[in-house]
């Protein structure tokens, strides 16, 4: 992003920790901030390449060639490298940051020109395979040199997937779907372990029975879904973060106030309990990471 400044509305950078893996057409940042509203200044680079942000703690707010973009917590938002920018945490907490260079983009870069500046949903199968290589990246720095260069080629690869699926507006919920307003409310919430049905369906103006069957059309129920999103973000998390955050964290963090029902519960969909995705990832048997929509 170029030089930057960061400021806090309480604490200092001494709280700041993270995360740094660099290759010459790709380097990955996660950065740990104080739980607190943080903000972020750059002026950009020379370098014509793509940023990429995604908020993980909570909102994101980024402003660009004077347009301000709110992206939802693990919403992903892609900016042009060489101009300047300001970035809010309402609620501080972890940042990723993924530094996409011209060289490596090459004739692409004008295809995945319309996803800049415009929030994409962190359910967007595409956008959740980018993050799942970038997360054993971020993790593997020590991994065979072939091995990263394969995983990057398969980054790139799939840009051209993400772009087309943005482009057919299968990441955006027009305000007439119900369904599509409904989830995104659910996305924003699921770290909320009381956060019910009688919540979307007060905030949507219907009864939760109407609520139910949106979901069953989709042939799952309201509480499958979240089920489902909240083991897919424990996954990506354990996958992510390696040995840093403790699985018990991990669960509450994701909306489990039970930890033996969220691990019954991983074991059950992935077929392995979450200390034994840890275990795995520490050993560096975990493959490239999550399987998404399974």
């Amino acid at each position: 992003m170029g030089a930057a400044t960061i400021s806090f509305s309480e604490g200092d950078l001494s709280r700041v920790r993270g995360l740094f893996w660099s290759h010459v057409s790709l380097s990955l940042t996660t950065l740990y901030f104080p739980e607190t509203a943080t903000q972020l200044a750059a002026v950009g680079m020379r370098n014509e390449g793509i940023i990429v942000l995604r908020a993980m703690d909570g909102r994101l707010s980024v402003t660009q060639r004077q347009r301000r973009i709110e992206a939802a917590k693990a919403d992903v938002v892609f900016l042009a490298a060489n101009a300047p920018l300001s970035i809010a945490l309402p609620d501080g907490g972890r940042l990723d940051c993924a530094y996409l260079p011209s060289h490596a983009l090459g004739k692409g870069r004008r295809r995945l020109s319309h996803l800049l500046l415009q929030p994409i949903a962190g359910e967007s199968l595409p956008l959740q395979l980018l993050v799942t290589y970038a997360g054993y990246l971020l993790q593997y720095d020590h991994q065979v040199r072939s091995d990263a260069d394969m995983m990057i080629a398969h980054f790139y690869a799939l840009l051209p997937v993400l772009a087309d699926t943005v482009a057919r507006g299968i990441t955006h919920f027009p305000p007439s779907d119900r369904l599509g307003s409904v989830k995104s409310h659910i996305e924003n919430h699921l770290a909320d372990s009381m956060f019910s049905i009688a919540n979307v369906a007060r905030k949507e103006g219907v009864t939760t029975r109407a609520i139910q069957k949106l979901f069953t059309r989709e042939g799952t129920t309201f509480s499958g879904y979240i089920l489902e999103r909240r083991l897919d973000l424990a996954k990506t998390a354990i996958l992510l973060n390696g040995t840093f955050t403790p699985i018990t964290q991990i669960a509450f963090d994701v909306g489990f106030d039970d930890p033996s029902y969220f691990s019954r519960a991983f074991r059950k969909r992935y077929g392995m309990t979450p200390r034994d995705l840890r275990r795995s990832v520490a050993s560096g048997t975990a493959g490239a990471g999550p399987k998404v929509g399974d």
